[in-house]
């Protein structure tokens, strides 16, 4: 076990003492290794995931269909415009006061 963490000492000093077009090399190296480990853990993980959720909708049955969870959010959105202009409204009209000391 020492020796391994000699050898990887040793390259690491290789790498420190090393031109920058070397450094570089190595760090662009590193860098795509680890984004192709952390996508690959990702991707395993969101396959896991998205089966979960796949056999939790078989199990139920939905009648709600497109078109009425669509009207539903417009309403949602309509009323909360709705609100909005009335308040902005109220607070045009709403009376002034000027304070003259």
């Amino acid at each position: 076990m020492a020796s391994v963490l000699q050898k990887i000492k040793i390259w690491l000093t290789t790498i420190q003492n090393s031109d920058e077009k070397t450094k570089r090399r190595y760090l662009i190296i590193a860098s795509a290794i680890t984004m192709i480990l952390i996508i690959s853990l990702w991707l395993i993980y969101l396959k896991s995931t998205i089966q979960g959720v796949n056999q939790e909708t078989a199990s139920q049955t939905s009648n709600t269909q497109f078109w009425q969870i669509f009207k539903s959010g417009l309403n949602i959105t309509g009323q909360s415009i709705k609100e909005n202009i009335q308040n902005i409204i109220s607070q045009i009209f709403q009376g002034k006061t000027i304070t003259i000391k």
